[in-house]
């Protein structure tokens, strides 16, 4: 399994349309390969986002043929100051549990308005 770690300084007075951006992804629930993704604020306007997918070739589908496409329909450009992405391969059983204990480390916790899940998830895992 692909894990996607991603920090994002949100721009100052950005934090609306970030989040409101945020809730669009809900177009990965498309993309085969694609498990689940958990986002939420952390200290100050910092977002946290964390991502699985089944595979590394999934994934790199996803980023060559969609990422932008959605990204645009976000209208999240310009309300990112910075961005960290940080990809690591991992089995994980309890994704859910996973994503949570990762939030809390970044001194987050899950907004369910960001958080996207395929319908069979468990069948993917």
């Amino acid at each position: 399994m692909l894990i996607k770690k991603i920090v994002c300084n949100v721009r100052e007075g950005q934090e609306a349309t970030f989040s409101s951006g945020q809730e669009r992804w809900i177009e990965l629930r498309n993309d085969e390969g694609f498990i689940a993704q958990y986002g939420g604020w952390s200290e100050g306007n910092v977002a946290i986002i964390i991502g699985f997918w089944k595979s590394t070739q999934s994934y790199n589908h996803f980023m060559n043929d969609d990422h932008d496409a959605i990204y645009l329909k976000t209208n999240q450009q310009g309300s990112i100051e910075s961005i960290d992405v940080q990809l690591e391969e991992t089995d994980v059983r309890d994704i859910e549990q996973y994503a949570k204990s990762w939030m809390l480390e970044q001194h987050s916790k899950v907004n369910e308005r960001w958080t996207i899940t395929t319908e069979n998830l468990e069948e993917l895992i």
